[in-house]
């Protein structure tokens, strides 16, 4: 009977599933169907699995070239910050150099300054000293100006009274400016006068051509008569030192010279 039994089952398929009703549940049945249906969902799942995958790898590829042309952009930029970094301390560098040299002429500025305030001073104490002198070389000056007029008024007064020439009058004469002397002078049945300059030194032409100048202007004129002086004027000039060439000098003016020794150029009388 076993051995009917499995011929039945071995052969039958009918049988066999009768057989396999008959010991199996519902749920033992199905259970092939049923793992087909979790195999056909695991598939699709892990494809679905594969797919995110795939997705995620992809956005990870992106994101990875994304970093490495932010590390690519990063180094460049750490590569400018050291160049600029490089340069800021050269530029330090110099600032502190620059520093130092301002400093240098900062200090040079302020001895100068003071090497200057000594000297202004010095000016200021040298200025003063020769604003005395000068007012003493001024009062000297003065004081000779009139010794040396009044010697001169003395030995002009002599010689022209040894030419022989009666003084009527005699002494400076001002106006819009001065002639150091003058001299009213009679001879025989004339009477003239006598304008006379009087220098320390004559070298030149030049004290002739300034008496020539003084004698001719209208205002001399006119003090000549509110002096009683006559016309005609007769030029001299009188020198206290004589150096060569005041005698051609006096002679092509048609100027008298004279020094305290006398007469050199003639004055004639008109």
């Amino acid at each position: 009977m076993r051995e009917e039994f499995l011929r039945l089952l071995h052969e039958s398929p009918t049988f066999r599933d009768e057989v396999r009703r008959i010991l199996l549940t519902e749920e033992l049945l199905d259970l092939p169907a049923r793992t087909e249906r979790l195999r056909a969902e695991m598939h699709e799942e892990l494809t679905r699995i594969w797919q995110a995958i795939g997705a995620q790898t992809e956005r990870i590829e992106r994101v990875e070239a994304q970093i490495a042309s932010l590390t690519e952009r990063m180094e460049r930029v750490e590569a400018q910050i050291a160049s600029l970094t490089e340069r800021m301390e050269r530029v330090e560098a110099q600032i502190a150099s620059l520093t130092e040299r301002m400093e240098r002429v900062e200090a040079q500025i302020a001895s100068l300054t003071e090497r200057m305030e000594r000297v202004e001073a010095q000016i200021a104490s040298l200025t003063e000293r020769i604003d005395t002198l000068t007012r003493q070389i001024g009062h000297f000056q003065h004081q000779w100006g009139l010794e040396t007029e009044e010697i001169a008024h003395d030995l002009m007064r002599r010689f022209l009274e040894a030419k022989g020439w009666a003084i009527l009058r005699g002494g400076p004469l001002q106006y819009d400016g001065e002639v150091d002397l003058v001299f009213a002078v009679r001879t025989d049945d004339r009477t003239f006068t006598v304008a006379v300059e009087v220098k320390g030194r004559i070298w030149s032409q030049t004290p002739m051509d300034d008496l020539l100048t003084k004698i001719r202007r209208p205002d001399f004129a006119s003090a000549l008569r509110r002096g009683a002086y006559p016309e005609p004027v007769r030029p001299a000039v009188f020198g206290f030192i004589l150096y060569t060439g005041a005698r051609e000098a006096a002679e092509q003016a048609g100027v008298g010279l004279f020094s305290p020794h006398g007469e050199v150029v003639p004055v004639s009388p008109p």
